[in-house]
């Protein structure tokens, strides 16, 4: 099947997309760095009318329309990455379900976007960020594909002239029960206690693990299990490089990702 011509902008829509799986108008135009609205709109609405992405935007509800559309990757976007040989099939083939996403899902991959572009905002000349995606280590032949097991869904990194510092991201949806949540901190855990990390990067102190909560009853409940799993592996001599911290999702939202809103366990 011939596809419809398409710009390289719109190609780097698609990959954005890709990446981020969910994005609104505002953040794709920030994650261009372009200034001009209307002609994002123009790029957006042509990629529709090719079926190259879909939107959920629902024009007839009067407090619906007046957030911005949120898109994700159509029928013919999947085709014409598939084109590129840049992704893994199996990647691309979850991309078939985005249509069946869950509300909670698509929340997390916007806020998983908005926390690319705070790291992003706060990059300097003395402090510089970069961060990997769930869908950048899910490449095989990524630097970061190690990380599919805890499997974050954000990965970055903290540099300055003096030291730097990782960190990986877990967000928890309101809908996660807590024997997952349990799983999750296990998992974690464990991943810091083999060293693991640090095998993989030569780095000589293990990632700080970020657990964004949906509530504060949630939130407290992720702290107490957190010092009963440490307790029960190092008593009370807990290495000072193993780091867990906590915060709401809604501080994360709000504050942002390298904001002061870390609580530790």
């Amino acid at each position: 099947m011939k596809l419809s011509p398409i710009t390289t902008k719109q190609q780097d829509i698609l990959k954005l997309l890709y990446k981020y799986r969910f994005l609104n108008r505002i953040q794709i135009q920030a994650l261009m760095g372009h200034k001009n609205n209307r002609r994002i709109a123009e790029w957006l609405k042509d990629l529709r009318d090719k079926q190259y992405i879909e939107w959920i935007y629902d024009g007839d509800n009067f407090v619906e329309k007046t957030k911005p559309a949120i898109y994700y990757l159509g029928l013919n976007g999947i085709r014409y990455l598939r084109t590129t040989d840049e992704y893994p099939a199996e990647e691309l083939r979850k991309r078939y379900r985005e249509p069946a996403r869950k509300p909670d899902f698509i929340a997390r991959c916007l806020l998983i976007a908005d926390c690319c572009l705070t790291l992003k905002s706060k990059t300097t000349s003395s402090t510089h960020y970069a961060f990997v995606t769930a869908s950048d280590y899910a490449d095989p032949d990524s630097d970061y594909a190690f990380l599919t097991e805890p499997h974050p869904q954000l990965c970055f990194i903290k540099k300055t002239s003096r030291n730097k510092k990782t960190y990986l991201l877990e967000v928890f949806d309101p809908t996660t029960p807590r024997y997952m949540v349990k799983k999750r901190l296990n998992d974690y855990i464990a991943y810091l206690e083999d060293g693991e990390w640090e095998n993989r990067t030569g780095d000589d102190k293990p990632p700080i693990i970020l657990i964004a909560c949906p509530t504060i009853a949630e939130l407290a409940y992720a702290k107490r299990r957190t010092r009963k799993l440490l307790a029960d592996i190092w008593d009370d001599d807990i290495p000072e490089d193993v780091i867990l911290r906590f915060a709401t999702v809604a501080s994360v939202r709000s504050e942002g990702v390298t904001g002061i809103i870390w609580e530790e366990v």
